[in-house]
């Protein structure tokens, strides 16, 4: 095994994705000094992904003027589930073959630098606790809210990874019983319902469904509301250029802020079933602040303003007065700093094993 270099000025980071490689070397304090990118082809198999990756380290390493002597460790952020103890990935759904692969002993091997992996939920909790809008807190929960929903525990300022490294699986919390099958197997789960590919098809299923007028009533919610109850019906079809298939959860998004019916639905359903998962977040871990990613950013107040009037009914007034419901901060750049991060929490110290 590889030891840590505590002097080493440098870190270097890569994310591995389904369709996208990624390699950049950043100082201490998260600046990024350089950048590589490559398709993955995963069909290649995982000896000559590694093979790409270490490549691209030496890249980026040279292009930044850095001897790898320089380099304290390498961080991965990588599609789970994995061990970060022994650092071996096991069947990635979006990385066929990966069955039982030690990539950090690989990595290792090849660069003689320590490294260190990651799930890249749990990498990119990290890198907003550190870097973007969770830094000054020490109870922090991170979602990721685009095509699933996954998430990352910071809890008492370290990171919270269970027993087998799988906690933090937010969207797996079951809201509906016998509701929408999850890609998980099971039926109702948060993901099953907010995710964006959930969004989309609830929306198609509504205009396809015999719409009363442009009159609205989610169950449970009071008839007055005008921000569900008006607008023009079905302009989602007309910004999916008359493809009710080609909607998706962005088209919602950009209708239900030009007033249309249906959008305006199904962003209400979105927000109190988010309230239903969030709150059930709140209660059990009584974080001081929950950060989500991708569709929230985009949404902005269209969505976090009726997840926080809906979560008052789902938690105590105590807790949900000491919790804030934020966008993530660090937009594109999280996969990077994400990779940065994990290198960074093992060098300093942030994360007890």
């Amino acid at each position: 095994m590889v030891s840590l270099q505590s002097t080493g000025r440098f870190l270097i980071g890569l994310d591995i994705g389904g369709t996208k490689l990624a390699a950049v070397v950043a100082d201490r304090d998260g600046t990024i000094l350089q950048k590589a990118r490559r398709p993955t082809e995963a069909a290649r198999g995982p000896r000559l992904i590694v093979e790409s990756l270490c490549e691209m380290v030496r890249e980026v390493a040279g292009l930044a003027s850095v001897r790898l002597t320089e380099v304290a460790g390498i961080g991965v952020s990588c599609g789970g589930p994995l061990d970060t103890a022994t650092g071996i990935v096991y069947s990635p759904p979006n990385l066929p073959g990966w069955d039982g692969i030690p990539l950090k002993a690989w990595l290792e091997e090849s660069l003689n630098i320590a490294a260190f992996v990651e799930n890249d939920a749990n990498a990119e909790a990290l890198a907003e606790w550190l870097f973007g809008a969770g830094r000054g807190y020490r109870n922090v929960v991170y979602m990721t809210m685009s095509t699933g929903i996954g998430g990352g525990l910071i809890l008492d300022g370290r990171l919270y990874r269970g027993t087998c490294d799988a906690a933090g699986e937010v969207g797996h919390i079951t809201l509906v019983p016998n509701g929408p099958r999850c890609g998980c197997g099971k039926r109702g789960c948060l993901e099953a319902l907010c995710s964006g590919p959930a969004i989309a098809r609830r929306a198609r299923e509504l205009i396809t469904e015999t719409v009363p007028g442009s009159r609205f009533q989610v169950p449970g919610q009071q008839a007055d509301r005008p921000d569900v109850q008006t607008g023009r019906p079905d302009l989602m079809v007309d910004l999916a250029d008359g493809d009710v298939n080609a909607i998706t959860a962005e088209t919602v998004m950009n209708a239900a802020r030009r007033g249309d019916a249906t959008a305006l639905r199904v962003v209400d359903e979105t927000a109190r079933y988010m309230a239903q998962g969030l709150g059930t977040l709140i209660n059990v871990l009584n974080p001081e602040i929950i950060i989500i990613g991708t569709i929230i950013v985009k949404a902005g107040d269209l969505l976090l303003s009726p997840i926080r009037e809906y979560l008052k009914q789902e938690t105590w007034d105590r807790l949900y007065r000491t919790v804030q419901i934020v966008p993530a901060g660090l937009g594109d750049a999280v996969g990077d700093l994400a990779a940065i991060a994990v290198v960074r929490q093992a060098l300093e110290g942030y994360v007890k094993r």
